[in-house]
């Protein structure tokens, strides 16, 4: 069956007119000139009045409808109306053959395969019921009435009969042959989509890995130089408290680059979320002042506007609770900013309220408002409300599609209401409750010796301005302390072989030996320097590397950029360690 179905299809089918090469065409052109041929054997051989007339009539008349076919003849007219001809000449036939004893009535079982075939089973058990109807007619005309003919059987009969049921025969097997040579092509189409479709998946992989790379590369080689700027501009704030000029301009410095890292942490954190691989990371951490921060934030910027800028927390708000304290920072702050962004002057108010449990996020603006037909699209990611949005407040559409996913990301709901004209309030609802907060530590002469110690610091960072920040920061804190610097991991492992450090700041990425790998040859040397504190410095924020970097040995792992005074915290918790 398979070679004569791959025969059909390679040797036959070619030879037709291109319109009738294309689906089921080429199947139905054939089976009707397939059955003009049977009509012409019949005319032939048959004993039988008129036998020879209607066949070569029928032959004719599909012949005709061919020929309309190919000029454009609608399919469903032309199936359904060869099978109403052949059920009137089978009709005939029978009637003038002996009616229900009639070898010719087999020819009914033939009448439904075609619709079948073209149309489906809807049009093929409609032919079905036909086929039984007219059966069932003949019998009833057997049964109880003498309108069929007289008609007696003879030897000469016999060819005639045999011809019938060969051909029939013939006709019922091209049905399977026709559906295995359906079947053969849809599963070869199937398999040629399933291994292009797995192509396409091994591509796709191969993208979405070298997208990840190069966002995490780009990442790191933008994060890298804020780390700088945004360190030394802190370093010069500390410096010009007393230089009012001074310290506007260093602010109006510091908000751009603050911008600037913003649209940095969407893109990477949009990309994250998009591969799955944003997990949050729960830490007990003082709630209200979390809030302050964030809200402090911005206070330098509504100073030069008309905005009553307000935080109100609830009394009976927990100071200590447990989730990702990051990822709530970053929810506030862009919230909090877009209000400002968007209100040029009424109010601002950031409102937080104990639910017991869970806690209650408002920030409230009497802004812009957003245009109702903007409500449902407001949290997809670079959609803005209103197509004039853009140009005027500049933004990149995505702060709010990362919030929500952001307040998901930590078990929460978000939502918002906003009038035209009048303002929004965008809150969310985080399931926090209250936790045991850190003992009260006394302070006693260890930590004043830590504070003012003299300490020898590594600093390992291919980069020389990093390098120079870091040894900024400690010079300042610890301004007896010695400071060593590499660029390299050998360097690093060079210098360790010969002075004694009290604690290495190591940078992740360099070329070379890495941190990591740097990380786990300091473990593995022999002495004092295996037990050095590590504190990571890196600005790559890829979960997976951060979990390799923190396994490689280290005591704590900080993001670049980094404020000094966070800095100056752990650097201390890790001097004051046992």
């Amino acid at each position: 069956m398979n070679a004569l179905s791959h025969w059909f299809t390679r040797r036959v089918i070619p030879w037709l007119p291109e319109r009738f090469q294309q689906g089921k065409m080429p199947y139905l052109v054939l089976f009707a000139l397939f059955m003009i041929g049977v009509m012409l054997v019949f005319a032939l051989t048959s004993p039988y009045e008129h036998g020879r007339i209607v066949p070569l009539v029928a032959a004719m008349v599909l012949a005709v409808q061919i020929v309309l076919l190919y000029f454009g003849m609608p399919v469903s007219v032309a199936v359904h109306m060869a099978t109403a001809l052949g059920a009137a000449q089978i009709v005939f036939a029978v009637w003038m053959t002996g009616g229900l004893l009639s070898p010719r009535l087999a020819w009914l079982y033939v009448l439904p395969v075609t619709p079948f075939f073209v149309f489906g089973r809807r049009s093929g058990f409609a032919w079905l019921g036909i086929v039984w109807a007219i059966q069932l007619g003949f019998a009833l005309m057997a049964w109880g009435t003498n309108w069929l003919p007289a008609f007696e059987v003879g030897l000469e009969h016999v060819t005639s009969s045999l011809i019938t049921y060969a051909l029939i025969t013939v006709v019922i097997l091209i049905v399977p042959l026709i559906y295995d040579d359906q079947h053969r092509k849809a599963l070869n189409q199937l398999r040629l989509r399933q291994h292009e479709l797995e192509h396409k998946k091994q591509e796709l992989q191969n993208t979405l890995a070298a997208r990840d790379q190069f966002i995490s590369t780009v990442s790191h080689e933008l994060r890298t130089p804020m780390n700088a700027i945004l360190g030394f501009n802190a370093l010069l704030l500390d410096q010009a408290h007393n230089k009012p000029r001074a310290q506007e301009i260093l602010e109006h410095t510091r908000q751009s680059a603050d911008h600037l890292m913003t649209v940095i942490n969407d893109v990477l954190d949009f990309s994250q979320f998009e591969s799955g691989r944003l997990k949050a990371r729960h830490e007990n951490f003082d709630l209200r002042h979390t809030v302050q921060a964030a809200f402090d934030l911005f206070a330098p910027k509504v100073k030069s506007l008309e905005l009553d800028y307000q935080c109100t927390i609830d009394p009976a708000l927990p100071h200590w609770v447990s989730t990702d304290r990051h990822r709530l920072m970053q929810i506030l702050v862009n919230l909090v900013g877009n209000a400002i962004k968007f209100t040029h002057q009424g109010q601002v108010h950031l409102k937080v309220t104990w639910l017991n449990p869970g806690v209650r996020f408002e920030v409230q603006d009497s802004g812009i408002g957003i245009e109702p037909e903007q409500h449902e699209h407001i949290f997809k990611r670079f959609n803005q409300a209103g197509e004039n949005t853009q140009k005027r407040y500049g933004g990149n559409g995505l702060g709010l599609a990362i919030t929500q996913r952001l307040v998901q990301l930590l078990d929460g709901q978000i939502g918002f209401e906003s009038t035209v004209g009048k303002g929004s309030v965008f809150w969310f609802e985080l399931p926090l409750v209250a936790v045991q907060g850190p003992p009260v530590e006394v302070k006693d002469a260890t930590e004043d010796r830590t504070v003012a110690g003299q300490f020898c610091f590594l600093v390992v960072d291919d980069h020389r301005l990093n390098r120079l920040l870091v040894s900024q920061v400690l010079t300042k804190y610890w301004p007896q302390s010695r400071i060593l610097q590499a660029e390299s991991g050998p360097k690093a492992l060079e210098l360790l072989s010969n002075e004694a450090v009290d604690l290495v700041l190591m940078d992740m990425v360099m070329p070379g030996m890495d941190g990591i790998e740097a990380t786990q040859a300091i473990r593995a040397l022999k002495g004092p320097a295996a037990t050095v504190p590590v504190l990571g410095l890196t600005a790559n924020v890829n979960p997976a590397d951060l979990e390799k970097f923190t396994a490689s040995g280290l005591q704590g792992v900080m993001l670049k950029p980094f404020e000094p005074k966070l800095l100056r915290s752990k650097v201390l918790e890790l001097l004051q360690t046992p």
